[in-house]
C-alpha cells in the first residue's frame, strides 16, 4: 500500500507459493497466467505469462482486465492483499522528524468478489489465513460460504513457520489436511480436473 511516493507498507509474503503452483501445473501441461508483485519476481520457468503488479489498485484492475479478456477454467487466488487501503497517498515525500504519525485506514475491496464475478464457469480456489488454528477451519468454511467459491486452501501462520502444513476444504464442508506444497499442487490440480472433466 502506497503512503507517499517514497514510502509503503507491505508484508512479509515472497509470492513463493504462487510461482510454486504456476510451475507445477505449468510442468503438467496447463497454460498458466500468474499475476504477480514485482518484489517476487525472480527466476520463473518459461512459458508462464506473467502480469506485474506493484500495488492493491494495480492488481484490482489488472485482474478486472485479465477476466475480462479471457476465460479461464481454475483460478487460484493465493495472495495476501492488502485488506486495508490508505486511501489517500500523499503526492510527494512525507517530511521526516514529524514525530508521531497517524495514517487512517479504510477497508479494501475483496478481490473474491471481482473474480466470482467476472470468472463465471471457473473452478474457483481461494487461501484463507489465520493467526492461529483456533478456529481456523470454522473461519475457513465461514470465508469460502461467503464468497461462493469451490476450495478454500486454509494454514495458520506456525503452519508455515514450521513444515508446510494446510487443510483444504470443499463446498460440502470435506477437510483434507496436507503436509507439503507438492501434495498441495497435486490436490488442487487433481480436484480441478475431476471437477471440470478435464
Amino acid at each position: 500500500m502506497k503512503i507517499d511516493r517514497v514510502r509503503i507498507l507491505t508484508n512479509v509474503f515472497t509470492g513463493k507459493t504462487s510461482v510454486y503452483l504456476a510451475s507445477y501445473f505449468k510442468r503438467r501441461n496447463c497454460k498458466v497466467t500468474l499475476l504477480l508483485n514485482t518484489h517476487c519476481i525472480n527466476k520463473l520457468p518459461q512459458g508462464i505469462k506473467i502480469i506485474p503488479f506493484r500495488y492493491f489498485q494495480d492488481l484490482r484492475k489488472m485482474l478486472i482486465k485479465e477476466l475480462k479478456q479471457n476465460q479461464y477454467d481454475i483460478i487460484i487466488h493465493t495472495a495476501a492483499v492488502s485488506d486495508y487501503l490508505f486511501k489517500h497517498p500523499l503526492k510527494g515525500k512525507l517530511p521526516s522528524g514529524r514525530g508521531k504519525l497517524t495514517i487512517k485506514l479504510s477497508a479494501a475491496p475483496k478481490l473474491t468478489h471481482i473474480i466470482r464475478r467476472y470468472a463465471k464457469g471457473a473452478y474457483l480456489v481461494q487461501f484463507k489465513l489465520e493467526s492461529s488454528g483456533n478456529a481456523l477451519i470454522s473461519r475457513a468454511k465461514k470465508s469460502l460460504n461467503k464468497n461462493k467459491f469451490d476450495l478454500v486452501v486454509a494454514n495458520a501462520l506456525n503452519d508455515l513457520e514450521n513444515n508446510y502444513h494446510a487443510s483444504i476444504i470443499n463446498k460440502k464442508g470435506i477437510v483434507k489436511e496436507i503436509s507439503s506444497k507438492r501434495e498441495l499442487a497435486k490436490t488442487l490440480l487433481d480436484t480441478t480436473r475431476t471437477n471440470l472433466n478435464l
